[in-house]
């Protein structure tokens, strides 16, 4: 994959720009168009089926309140029977005497008030009653099915099938059920039912249970359909609870397919409409396959597509017109640049307004400016060099000093003035320590023996009264840290904490590794300082602390502690690694 992509970018850079201009101009056409196209056909088949949808939606809730309408006045005179007392006697007065017809007394007086309900209501084909005693009762619209009824219930207790059960949860709620569910019955599939328990509304206690079938051509009647004309467009009734279809109209389409792409949630093949029925909870369903939506969504990408192609071949020639009215000023420019690599300063070439030309001016003044700052370079590099031979001498001043230092150390022998010697010795050793081969790095010994050349001196000028004690660990005397950092602290110990002290004073120099740290200390028995914000205004510790920082970090410094009259104590802390840096170093001679 990477070799390709390197190849075709390879193949890209041969071309001179013009092409690659030309080229841009039409494949980014070409993409608006494609994307253009198929954006539009996205978005206008997703407002076909959206429309599509909701406008069923309302058909379909239209048709759910016909069912409704329907269903009402059945479901009332169901209800209504239970304000019989005569049924209510029927029911709970009876007894387990092994027969499962109720007494020709009973029958006639369920036949009664059952026929209110079985004449006058077109769509019920059938009513059944059992009480709890084991008898049934059975009155048919039709009449027939009845001794198939009487035949299995012989046998069978209703109380054990599972429609029973349901309706039992629902403590008199009708319970609507998608076919028959009585046993016995012949063609369950033709009608749809309710169950219900019977409650005597006196007690409330449950006296037994009926049973009431439906004609499933009253569902076909509450179907409200649209004047569209699909092919393979179909209308169901879904029983949700128990994954049953309880209506369904389609001629053309795969219903089998339908059904379980409803019952899976699927929408890859079809576009569902759907509203929900009070009354029965069942879900009334439009479903129209997508490739017949997508007729007019197809129709809008092909004309864009035809459309995109028309604008593509116009883009091509209008592409090579723009790419060749950019490149023209590049050419200009490209010419001049050449003639100026030639040798050429005098450019007579006149350019026009565009960005190129603003270019080709800008150019124009370059040149002309050139000479200019070719002398003034010169200059500045002239000035380098005077800088770097001055560097040289001041660093040839300090050998000569120490140099001389030493010839008057070895006169001073000579001549047997030992206090003198040593102090010239001192001198000379601190400027040699000071000088550092010109190095930015110096070991901790180095520094220790600096400090110790200086003390040297200075006790011989105030006559031995400071005592210097280094107590430095010996693992970290090869470490190399900055240059200077620890002796203008004992400078400053010095000046401002035991030259002001009536007698002498200690000075205690240590160091020591901390984790992955060096922290040495320079504490004095001084006077002390009672704003230790005075130290901050001091250039030498204000060099040293942004010496520090600038080298090591701003996590890195130094901080101080002092008690007047008792003495100040410095602290730094560094890393004990200089990066670039090797850790082990010679220590430098005498």
């Amino acid at each position: 994959m990477k070799s390709r992509f390197l190849n075709g970018w390879k193949w890209w850079r041969r071309h001179n720009i013009r092409d690659q201009i030309f080229m841009s101009m039409l494949f980014l056409t070409i993409l608006a168009i494609g994307v253009l196209g198929t954006v539009s056909y996205h978005m206008e088949k997703t407002t076909i089926e959206e429309n599509y949808r909701q406008s069923y939606e309302t058909m379909l809730k239209n048709s759910s309140k016909i069912l409704d309408l329907k269903l009402k006045p059945i479901i009332d005179k169901g209800r209504s029977i239970l304000t019989n007392s005569q049924l209510c006697e029927v029911l709970e007065n009876g007894s387990k005497d092994g027969e499962h017809e109720f007494s020709l007394e009973d029958q006639k007086v369920l036949e009664r008030i059952l026929t209110s309900i079985t004449l006058q209501e077109e769509a019920v084909s059938s009513v059944a009653v059992m009480d709890f005693y084991g008898h049934h009762f059975f009155l048919s619209n039709i009449n027939k099915g009845g001794l198939s009824f009487y035949n299995y219930y012989k046998e069978h207790c209703f109380q054990d099938e599972s429609w029973y059960h349901k309706t039992i949860e629902n403590a008199g709620k009708e319970v609507f059920w998608g076919e028959g569910v009585l046993g016995g019955e012949e063609d369950t599939e033709k009608v749809f039912c309710f169950t219900k328990i019977l409650n005597n509304p006196s007690t409330g206690l449950p006296m037994g249970c009926m049973v009431l079938n439906l004609s499933r051509r009253m569902l076909g009647e509450s179907i409200v359909e649209g004047d569209e004309e699909y092919h393979t467009s179909a209308y169901m009734i879904m029983d949700e609870d128990h994954d049953m279809t309880v209506y369904i109209n389609s001629e053309n389409a795969d219903t089998e397919q339908l059904v379980q792409d409803f019952l899976k949630n699927s929408d890859k093949k079809y576009v569902f409409s759907v509203a929900k029925n009070e009354t029965t909870g069942w879900s009334f369903v439009n479903a129209i396959a997508k490739n017949e939506l997508s007729i007019t969504s197809r129709y809008v990408r092909n004309v864009v597509f035809s459309l995109g192609g028309i604008i593509v071949i116009l883009s091509f020639f209008l592409a090579r017109k723009i790419s060749k009215s950019i490149t023209k000023p590049l050419k200009q420019l490209e010419k001049v640049i050449y003639d100026v690599g030639e040798g050429e300063r005098n450019i007579s070439e006149e350019f026009d307004d565009s960005e190129v030309g603003m270019i080709g001016r800008k150019f124009k003044e370059m040149v002309n400016t050139n000479l200019e700052l070719s002398e003034r370079l010169m200059a500045v590099r002239l000035n380098e060099r005077e800088a770097e031979l001055l560097l040289l001498q001041a660093q040839i001043n300090p050998h000569f000093l120490y140099n001389t230092l030493d010839s008057i150390y070895c006169v001073a022998i000579i001549h047997g003035d030992d206090q003198i010697a040593e102090m010239i010795l001192a001198l000379s050793n601190n400027f040699k320590l000071s000088l550092n081969n010109g190095e930015k790095y110096i070991s901790v010994a180095d520094s220790i023996r600096r400090i110790e050349e200086y003390m040297k001196l200075q006790n011989m000028r105030y006559q031995d009264r400071f005592e210097l004690h280094i107590e430095v660990q010996p693992e970290i005397m090869v470490n190399k840290i900055i240059s200077f950092i620890l002796q203008p602290f004992v400078e400053n110990a010095m000046y401002h904490g035991l030259k002001p002290k009536l007698g002498k004073g200690s000075i205690w120099v240590t160091g020591k590794r901390a984790g992955k740290n060096l922290v040495f200390e320079i504490r004095d028995d001084g006077v002390g300082i009672q704003d230790l914000s005075k130290l901050e205004t001091g250039y030498g510790i204000r060099n040293v602390k942004e010496r520090i920082q600038l080298n090591y970090g701003p996590e890195y410094g130094v901080t101080f502690e002092s008690e007047p009259g008792k003495g100040t104590t410095v602290r730094i802390t560094i890393p004990e690694k200089v990066k670039g840096m090797e850790k082990h170093v010679s220590i430098s001679g005498d």
